[in-house]
């Protein structure tokens, strides 16, 4: 959403009391069941709600509109404000539903998502640690991460905030399943917003967490890949996790499958853009390929470069493709490359 304000919006905001409106939208994160992330949208002027109703919510659907959703912010922001301030009665609670709307609003307000930070410590260094305060805080993010609001999903401060809840989960024996959050929160937000860095940044920190499970998460990354072929950042993802894989003969058998799946799936539908043919050069070119498959790959380029128009982006794609491969391919050995 844009933090611009039309002299409509403003007028309304000098008209009308915007209490009433944040103590709604501020309850609205208060107030979810577990394991259960809200689906967030903005509404624009073309969706008018009646008097008195600051929102709708249909299970976890939420609908907000941007006038309303601009009057919580200005209370929230002076609510925080009073909260820095030295012998202030603003209580933490109170303070947490502030950057909470502070932050629907505006996912780079650092100010608000450290201030969160700073309310959660205090909860995990007793002598009891109240953990379920940072599942609700996991819950929170994520809901931000994967709604429809498209700064939220690639907002810095946002997965920053997330990696740091991680490691607190770390710090205090919490488990984290990273196949899980990979498919619910990282591919949701590679949904909302195409090739989303961030996000699948992101998913290295998880799969870091636990590689041993790069094998399941490469098959479910492929799936995302195929559905999204034109989006390098998923394609350099899956070849992360693929080189994440430690025991090497699993790590052959993945590689020829892939490559041999992803080369029919090319050939079949002629795809001929960067990042799909980025991502079979690199994996053409490891020691796991055999000289058969990797003949393969060099007449399925051969055939739809001859199909392609000469000395067009496309051929060129598939030609510097096939020049790259002769320059750094690793020779197999051939012992133990399979066929």
């Amino acid at each position: 959403m844009s933090r611009s304000l039309d002299n409509d919006l403003l007028a309304h905001l000098k008209t009308e009391n915007p209490d009433p409106v944040y103590n709604d939208i501020s309850r609205i994160f208060m107030d979810v069941p577990d394991d259960e992330l809200l689906e967030i949208e903005f509404l624009g002027k073309s969706h008018p709600l009646q008097p008195g109703v600051n929102y709708l919510r249909e299970g976890k659907a939420v609908a907000i509109p941007k006038l309303r959703l601009v009057q919580a912010f200005c209370v929230a922001r002076q609510i925080l404000k009073n909260y820095q301030n030295k012998n202030s009665p603003i209580g933490a609670y109170e303070a947490k539903a502030a950057t909470a709307v502070l932050l629907l609003m505006d996912p780079e307000h650092l100010t608000a998502a450290n201030t969160r930070k700073r309310l959660l410590m205090p909860l995990l260094e007793t002598s009891e640690p109240e953990v379920g305060a940072l599942r609700q805080e996991k819950q929170f993010v994520d809901s931000l991460l994967t709604s429809r609001l498209y700064r939220h999903t690639k907002s810095l401060t946002l997965w920053s905030h997330r990696r740091w809840l991680l490691r607190q989960f770390a710090t205090h024996d919490m488990l984290v399943d990273p196949r899980h959050d990979i498919k619910n929160v990282i591919m949701t937000a590679g949904m909302r917003h195409p090739r989303n860095y961030p996000a699948w940044h992101h998913a290295r920190f998880l799969l870091d967490f636990c590689p041993q499970l790069a094998g399941s998460v490469a098959a479910d990354v492929k799936e995302f890949c195929l559905r999204n072929h034109t989006d390098i950042s998923c394609w350099s993802f899956l070849s992360y996790a693929i080189k994440a894989i430690d025991d090497k003969q699993r790590r052959r058998e993945i590689c020829s499958s892939l490559l041999m799946e992803i080369l029919g799936i090319t050939e079949s539908l002629r795809w001929t853009n960067e990042s799909v043919w980025v991502f079979l050069r690199n994996t053409a070119a490891t020691e796991f390929i055999s000289e058969q498959q990797f003949e393969s790959f060099l007449a399925i380029n051969r055939k739809l470069a001859s199909v392609t128009p000469k000395d067009s982006d496309r051929w060129r794609i598939l030609d510097g493709a096939r020049r790259w491969c002769d320059e750094n391919r690793i020779i197999p050995n051939p012992d133990l490359a399979g066929t």
